[in-house]
């Protein structure tokens, strides 16, 4: 089974492999991301020692013909793919399908588009070439997960639920297992809807959280929680920063779901606590399942 690889600029898909217009005859740069180890060395010592590692930025090469037909027809496909393409501040995603799974990418071009304006062995056909850079270089499911808790009980959509309970009218003391089958860690974005107080977000599989002690949000109020990396923060529903009304020791920075075997078999556990709940208040959290390449 092949492949379908497209890409989607501002919110419009474009095949380049529908064996029509565009034939896809090479991609590159899809598998593992690049590992930069970080190590150090003393005056005295043999060797180095280790001290961790680093992602790189994903390099991807796509090599693929386009269809033209006589110079106008040409020129037409060349302006349609360089529009898609074009340099700028916002990414286009890179699309991967095969066999009902999806994986995505974001990316800008970078380097050159090579499009040579003629062909005199194949008039039909043009070739292309082009290189796409990936600042963050893990592949994600374009389908968002969303686990929630609530004051009513209220189901985890898309994921597992393992041991659900509900301690008292005005207490919320909820634990549920999430099977995650990605193969890199997901950070997730956390609404907290009042009324709630003391919210308190763990993952027990990993001793993380995000823990709002002694803090209330009122009925009608929330925060959001941002755990990704770059955009860590945390603000209520006027936009106002309230990162430290997290505690001391909370791990806003690195608090996400974790792969196997960091977590063995990604099965993450996801405690939810708080009081002073109403059947309004809820807890949702949202990921996208990341892969360290495919």
């Amino acid at each position: 089974m092949t492949w379908m690889v497209s890409i989607i600029s501002r919110g419009v898909e474009l095949c380049l492999s529908d064996n029509a217009d565009y034939l896809l005859t090479g991609i590159d740069g899809i598998g593992h991301a690049a590992v930069a180890r970080i190590s150090e060395r003393g005056p005295m010592q043999h060797g180095e020692s280790d001290l961790g590692y680093r992602l790189q930025p994903r390099h991807i090469a796509l090599a693929l013909m386009a269809r033209g037909g006589d110079r106008a027809a040409w020129f037409v496909r060349r302006a349609e793919i360089m529009n898609f393409l074009r340099a700028s501040d916002a990414p286009v995603q890179l699309r991967l399908a095969r066999g009902g799974w999806i994986r995505q990418i974001d990316c800008y071009l970078s380097g050159e588009m090579a499009m040579a304006p003629d062909n005199r062995l194949a008039p039909l056909w043009q070739g292309v070439g082009i290189e796409l850079v990936a600042p963050d270089p893990t592949w994600y499911d374009p389908a968002p997960v969303t686990l929630q808790f609530d004051g009513g009980g209220g189901e985890a959509t898309t994921v597992p639920t393992l041991v659900p309970t509900m301690v008292g009218s005005s207490e919320l003391s909820e634990t549920r297992q999430i099977a995650y089958d990605g193969s890199w860690e997901a950070a997730p974005v956390v609404r907290v809807v009042g009324p709630i107080q003391g919210a308190r977000i763990e993952n027990t599989s990993t001793g993380e959280k995000l823990d709002f002690a002694g803090v209330t949000i009122a009925a009608g109020h929330w925060y959001e929680i941002d755990c990704r990396y770059g955009r860590a923060s945390v603000i209520d529903d006027a936009g106002a920063n309230k990162i430290a009304d997290l505690s001391a020791d909370s791990n806003l920075s690195t608090f996400a779901i974790r792969a196997h075997p960091d977590v063995l078999d990604g099965k993450n556990a996801l405690r939810v606590a708080g009081t002073n709940i109403s059947a309004a208040t809820l807890v949702r959290l949202t990921y996208y399942t990341r892969y360290v390449g495919v």
